[in-house]
């Protein structure tokens, strides 16, 4: 599997354009080179993970096209996972592909699918929606994919999901937005493996916040703190790539301060255009 990360940031972005703070003012200083986009990674070129509203700007940036997308999973509802526009990009009156474009399934929780279909850039033809259901393995255009319910506040009925995801002996955790997991969640995961996992992004969105108001998403001591109960519980070894994922602006300083905090850890820090091969 080849993981492009789209972007790293949370809803914000990183820099915050309308915000000056001391991170801000760092990230800017340091360059384009520190700019985070809000999350998103592709897999190979056909598998897309959330969709929210820089997409085509992190498809641009890192010269990459979405035409080969055949499966998209969605995490939850927030509108910087989920930008209904971009399902427009794949209609016919904006595309000159359109009768070579694949259609593209979509698997999500049941909120985001009712948000999609409601919308008037749902395309019947092109758009296969898709329901997550925990812990259910889910067969998709060669991946294995198991949603894992994530530690998120989102609308009142939704569930928030994370997404284990297998092809030919390789494993992938992609785990943002949530909090810390509980260990019934962790023996779960654990037992749809065969191995430890190759690659885990892991939510790192509160970073340095001393004082946690918010337990939906990790501070740095709390990513370090799970990271070491998953090497614990063998869902992680030595080999599993291991990044820090999904950052706020305001807790979390540049690309080279948090390398130099999560190093230690043996923790690595994704950034714009990273692109991992496992």
């Amino acid at each position: 599997m080849r993981v492009l990360f789209l972007g790293t940031a949370a809803y914000e972005g990183h820099p915050n354009v309308f915000c000056d703070c001391d991170n801000c003012r760092k990230v800017r200083e340091a360059g384009p080179d520190n700019f985070r986009l809000t999350s998103a990674v592709l897999v190979n070129d056909d598998l897309l993970i959330d969709f929210g509203p820089n997409i085509m700007a992190g498809a641009q940036k890192t010269g990459s096209t979405l035409f080969n997308v055949r499966t998209l999973l969605i995490t939850h509802s927030h509108s910087d996972h989920l930008y209904l526009p971009n399902f427009g990009y794949r209609m016919d009156r904006y595309n000159a592909s359109y009768e070579r474009l694949s259609p593209m399934s979509v698997l999500a929780n049941s909120t985001v699918l009712s948000l999609i279909s409601d919308s008037v850039y749902f395309d019947p033809d092109k758009t296969i929606l898709l329901i997550a259901e925990a812990y259910k393995e889910t067969v998709l255009n060669d991946y294995s994919v198991i949603p894992i319910p994530a530690v998120h506040k989102v609308k009142e009925g939704e569930q928030a999901l994370l997404f284990l995801i297998k092809k030919k002996g390789k494993s992938f955790f992609y785990a943002t937005d949530t909090g810390p997991l509980d260990e019934f969640s962790l023996k779960l995961i654990k037992s749809f493996l065969d191995s430890p996992l190759d690659l885990v992004a892991i939510d790192s969105t509160l970073g340095f916040m001393k004082e946690v108001t918010f337990p939906y998403h990790q501070t740095a001591e709390q990513v370090v703190s799970t990271v070491e109960t998953m090497r614990k519980n063998g869902i992680m070894d030595d080999t599993t790539k291991i990044y820090a994922h999904h950052f706020s602006h305001y807790p979390n300083p540049t690309q080279g301060e948090l390398e130099r905090f999560y190093v230690r850890f043996g923790i690595a820090v994704a950034y714009d255009g990273l692109s991992l091969e496992i």
